[in-house]
């Protein structure tokens, strides 16, 4: 994990300064969930979303919220990947009629006290353009990461419709990648035996986290953007409900990959996590996609967006019927 002693100190002299910033706790899950049934459908829209990158910030590791009783924003302070001395104040995914100008004249006051950027995530394309006629711009010019401006959102949302999917692939010829993949998916079965489901969830599921970072293939790439506490709050702060379906994949009883994914409404649900050990077979990742797209309880999963090239081609190949571009906005200073 970072070292996230100067962010939480700066996170709690800013909370000082102004009593509708406090911390996040699990109480406050119902909070956002209200807020959310507001809004359009977007990835965001999800308890899980917004605590998933909040570990280490705040007493509970939840990060804090901004909430003055009709705006609501998680936020939280981090340092940067490429330069850790340099710390920057995040929004994400804020709501609320009056949002955007709390969030001006709040960023501009942190800019000027703490010499602290703004970024502000997760907002749709009116927001950004709201923000962007009072001075925000895009990440272009001050990335969250050189590689991936935006983050999960360099690349858009893909929104696939399960039974369309299906339906291509079963009538695609047998030459087709993604059939090919689909076969392979089912001698998969027959093969190995393989189990999915949510016994010992949060001890199975962490395991597999950490052997995935750890594991060769992890450590041979040059640039590492994720570690196994990116997914810490997300196995072990959901607490179960009902729109929760969070299943662990086994061969031969030993874990191998686990999924999360929440249903937001009737017509979406969202996945936030699908990890496998890739040194145990392959087109596993394939498998498990293709088992969430058969026992979808909705018509439409969202994907989400995505940091590289590679993951939004392997979410693009499952023929997303639509996309959805969401931005991030910051009040960088060169």
């Amino acid at each position: 994990m970072r070292n996230l002693i100067k962010a939480n100190h700066l996170i709690e002299e800013i909370a000082r300064k102004y009593k509708e910033i406090t911390p996040i706790t699990q109480k406050d899950e119902e909070l956002f969930s209200k807020f959310f049934k507001t809004e359009p459908h977007t990835y965001g829209n999800s308890w899980t979303y917004v605590t998933q990158g909040m570990y280490g910030i705040g007493p509970y590791g939840l990060g804090y919220k901004y909430y003055d009783g009709n705006n609501l924003s998680a936020i939280a302070v981090y340092p940067k990947i490429e330069n850790p001395a340099t710390h920057c104040f995040y929004w994400v995914r804020p709501i609320g009629r009056q949002i955007l100008d709390v969030i001006l004249s709040l960023s501009s006051d942190i800019l000027k006290d703490y010499s602290m950027p703004t970024y502000t995530k997760k907002i749709y394309r009116e927001q950004f353009y709201y923000l962007n006629k009072k001075g925000f711009k895009d990440t272009k010019k001050f990335p969250w990461h050189s590689s991936c401006p935006s983050e999960d959102d360099t690349y858009p949302e893909q929104i696939i419709d399960a039974e369309k999917t299906l339906k291509i692939i079963e009538t695609l010829p047998k030459s087709k990648y993604v059939k090919k993949i689909n076969l392979r998916a089912e001698n998969l079965q027959k093969r190995y035996g393989i189990e999915i489901n949510n016994s010992s969830f949060k001890s199975n599921a962490w395991t597999v986290a950490k052997r995935f970072f750890n594991s060769k293939t992890m450590k041979k790439k040059k640039i590492n953007l994720s570690t196994e506490y990116d997914y810490y709050n997300m196995i072990f702060a959901n607490k179960d409900r009902e729109t929760l379906v969070k299943n662990v994949i086994y061969i031969k009883e030993k874990p191998v990959g686990f999924y999360l994914m929440e249903q937001l409404d009737y017509l979406y649900t969202s996945i936030y996590a699908l990890i496998v050990l890739r040194d145990k077979i392959k087109f596993l990742a394939d498998y498990t996609f293709l088992y969430i797209l058969n026992n979808l309880k909705t018509p439409y999963l969202n994907t989400g967006g995505s940091e590289d090239e590679g993951i939004h081609q392997f979410k693009k190949k499952y023929y997303p019927q639509r996309e959805q571009q969401m931005y991030w906005a910051t009040n960088y200073v060169s």
